[in-house]
């Protein structure tokens, strides 16, 4: 079975609850080559990124991976060939599945105040992708030093630092009357 690797990362700019969600898709045998083989003029024509208004870093980074999954299934047409892998630094985003029985035993309602959590629509949506494509989610270690990064690495610094960028760009334009 192919595998597709599929690279998520969000930056918010609290202030002005404004983030910038970056995705980049591969194959999963890209993921084989030796870090220095990986070539940002490769990556730059295969990133998306897309803006998003009044979000938390949370939000953000759950909405970037949900709009990821998406351009994901547009891509590839759910042909079922592909076993895909999501590769996040969140620890919200990789921590969905482990919560997901405590989350639906509880009616994703707050252990605390018994509302609904804010973010549930969210982990529906996320539950429901994952159900349906059967990902798998795995934690990079985000901001490693570049000297000692493997190829997953390198290429999530990569998405990181173009997603830090763009939020970078948007709030200089926000900022211009």
């Amino acid at each position: 079975m192919k595998s597709i690797a599929l690279f998520t990362d969000s930056s918010l700019n609290p202030k002005n609850k404004a983030g910038v969600g970056a995705c980049l898709i591969v194959s999963g045998s890209f993921l084989d080559r030796p870090p220095s083989d990986v070539k940002v003029f490769e990556l730059a024509g295969l990133l998306k990124v897309k803006r998003f208004e009044e979000t938390s870093s949370a939000a953000l980074e759950i909405r970037t991976v949900l709009w990821a999954v998406e351009e994901y299934k547009k891509e590839f047409q759910l042909s079922g060939t592909e076993k895909l892998q999501v590769y996040s630094d969140s620890k919200c985003v990789t921590d969905l599945l482990k919560r997901r029985p405590g989350l639906e035993a509880r009616g994703f309602l707050s252990g605390s105040t018994n509302c609904l959590l804010k973010n549930a629509p969210l982990y529906h949506k996320f539950y429901k992708f994952h159900d349906e494509l059967a990902f798998e989610v795995i934690k990079v270690k985000g901001h490693s030093p570049s000297s000692s990064r493997d190829t997953i690495e390198r290429i999530f610094s990569f998405v990181d630092k173009e997603t830090r960028k763009e939020l970078r760009l948007w709030i200089e334009e926000l900022r211009k009357p």
